[in-house]
């Protein structure tokens, strides 16, 4: 009884020192993952991960530990200063830019701003109800709605209600008359920036106040987001009987744009 205990003491001992072995191993073949927490007063703290190689194995030969040692010591002082540059760059991009901090081209209010909400009569339930009783509440001054039919519970919510008597097709023939109409509205209002959203976005007011600040609207300036990633290839009409491929970027109207009234004044003779 006694031999079986002493030799399953010494298999279990092996095996043990088997795994230990295995996982060293292992372990001087992969790499070590760092992270670094940029200090929590940062504007902007986030985590960095970097990748540093392990220092090597100890030698059992004096003069290969004393060089192995050397080499460590090395490697450690160039790990430091990479995890030091790459601390620096961290930081700087964390530092609020100066065009975030630098202060206002022009003051503007709401006041200074149209905003177009274009629509069509099927969705004053389903979504311009949500708006009137979010965000256009409190900008209703601001705020004019462009749609292709009547509704007088609209209209009761906000006198900013504009029949365009344009087609509720979303073709677009029917989208550029809706557009033109909120051009010659905003150009007989005699505000400083054209904005234009749809029935399904949120405005945030104040964020925008803020955007537009920084630009003169009396500067050709035009505000928005492309849907495609490459220009838009179209054709366009020189005479009678010719025609010519032009190629363009512009922000997609689901998204939102602004244009200010330098440019919308040039756009005159092609948006009427």
């Amino acid at each position: 009884m006694l031999k079986n205990c002493g030799r399953k003491l010494v298999l279990s001992l092996v095996g043990a020192t088997l795994t230990c072995l295995l996982v060293l191993m292992v372990d001087q073949q992969t790499r070590q993952v760092v992270v670094l927490e940029l200090p929590e007063d940062k504007e902007d703290s986030r985590q960095l991960v970097l990748e540093a190689e392990q220092p090597p194995a100890q030698a059992v030969d004096g003069q290969e530990a004393s060089a192995d040692t050397s080499k460590a010591t090395q490697t450690f002082s160039s790990y430091i200063n990479k995890l030091t540059r790459v601390r620096r760059d961290v930081e700087q991009v964390a530092t609020p830019s100066t065009e975030a901090t630098k202060p206002p081209v022009e003051d503007i209010t709401p006041n200074d701003v149209f905003i177009a909400v274009k629509t069509t009569k099927k969705f004053h339930r389903s979504r311009m109800d949500l708006l009137m009783d979010t965000w256009i509440s409190r900008n209703k001054e601001q705020t004019y709605i462009f749609t292709d039919g009547e509704d007088e519970e609209l209209q009761q919510k906000t006198g900013n209600v504009i029949s365009t008597n344009c087609s509720a097709a979303h073709s677009r023939q029917a989208l550029s008359c809706k557009m033109a109409v909120e051009y010659d509205k905003f150009i007989e209002s005699g505000k400083k920036w054209f904005c234009h959203v749809d029935d399904d976005n949120y405005v945030n007011m104040k964020t925008l106040i803020k955007l537009l600040s920084r630009y003169s609207h009396t500067n050709d300036v035009y505000i928005g987001k492309p849907s495609l990633d490459r220009p838009i290839q179209a054709t366009e009409r020189i005479s009678e009987s010719k025609m010519r491929p032009v190629n363009f970027w512009f922000a997609t109207g689901g998204a939102g744009f602004c244009i200010s009234r330098g440019l919308a004044l040039k756009m005159s003779p092609w948006a009427r």
